[in-house]
């Protein structure tokens, strides 16, 4: 990436408003990480009353230490409980990585931190940058520009009107938040669909909606109620999907019969509990039938998710049909309006 666009970069995340702080690579629960600038970049990391620089070539590890987060890039060695990363003005480009699992690239500011004997990466981020990275990865590939606009916004709404969700940051960057990965080219589908949808949240009764999502609902979406959810606020509503009725894949598993309660509960919490149990590819969503056979419960089901609020699937094929954004949002969330939140 130039100087140039990563200039602009920096100089649009300041001029975004609202920071998130949104906590990554927690599903690798890393002991390390090597943190490297982008080329041409260069890192300023603050560690126990110190700044060193890290560009071109360099890199610093960062591994669980006795008082913290043990720091090492080349001869410098210190250890503190907190260690930050930044740009020589703020939010930078920089890569991180769980060495020989991932690297992904950020444009933004980084902190890390130990928690229960794991490194806890902390990036901090503006929330069109993080509604970018969101958009770029929870969208059906390929979607049409009408359906990342309706996504962008369902996206800018859970972020702000959402409470924390974890000790150290807001969000993470994994489904049980919004699933995140690096920062899109602007010029791109989603870069695009977030600046022409720029400040624009779902409302209801007045106040932003912490808008929920699946990747494919089956054919009709579901109320909190049949979620086992409580309906406090939006209640959500229950309507037809007919592109997910039609074009969702199906699944099929076979599960002990000693786990029947969790199964024929149908509820979310119990989705979970059997995806932590046996295994998140086991029952990847709600709308399913089962049956006996023998001493196993048959389950067959279509489509992927808590099938609750905007079906990704179903936003895709409706865009496709000519449906813009605002259709599609008024489609899956009754009794909203778009509004404005800077």
């Amino acid at each position: 990436m130039s100087r140039i666009v990563l200039l602009l970069l920096t100089l649009h995340a300041a001029a975004s408003g609202k920071d998130l702080r949104i906590g990554v690579f927690g599903l690798f629960h890393p002991s390390e990480l090597i943190l490297r600038a982008a080329p041409g970049g260069v890192l300023r990391v603050k560690v126990a009353g110190a700044a060193w620089n890290i560009e071109g070539s360099r890199m610093a590890r960062l591994r669980v230490g006795q008082s913290g987060v043990l720091c090492t890039a080349g001869e410098q060695v210190a250890s503190a409980p907190v260690v930050q990363v930044s740009g020589s003005h703020g939010r930078t480009e920089f890569y991180l990585s769980v060495p020989g699992k991932i690297e992904r690239r950020f444009v933004a500011t980084l902190e890390v931190r130990v928690r229960g004997g794991e490194l806890v990466p902390i990036v901090i981020t503006d929330l069109e940058t993080a509604v970018e990275s969101a958009v770029a990865a929870e969208s059906v590939p390929g979607a049409p520009l009408e359906a990342l606009k309706a996504q962008a916004i369902a996206t800018r709404s859970f972020y702000l009107a959402s409470p924390a969700r974890h000790p150290d940051f807001q969000f993470c960057d994994t489904t049980h938040c919004q699933f995140l990965r690096e920062p899109p080219e602007r010029s791109g589908a989603a870069g695009t669909a977030v600046s022409e949808t720029k400040g624009q949240v779902l409302l209801h009764a007045g106040a932003v909606l912490a808008a929920l999502y699946s990747a494919s609902c089956g054919g009709r979406t579901r109320t909190l109620a049949e979620a086992g959810m409580a309906a406090e606020g939006y209640p959500y509503y229950s309507v037809e999907c007919p592109p997910c009725r039609t074009s969702a894949p199906d699944w099929e598993n076979a599960l002990p019969a000693n786990y029947s309660t969790l199964i024929e509960g149908r509820s979310e919490a119990n989705r979970i509990e059997l995806g932590r149990l046996l295994g998140w590819s086991v029952i990847p969503g709600y709308n399913y039938q089962v049956r006996r056979e023998g001493d196993h419960i048959l389950v067959h089901g279509r489509g992927e998710g808590h099938g609750i609020g905007l079906c990704q699937r179903g936003a895709s094929a409706m865009a496709a049909s000519g449906a813009n954004h605002r259709v599609i949002l008024n489609h899956y969330y009754p009794n909203t309006v778009i509004g404005f939140r800077e």
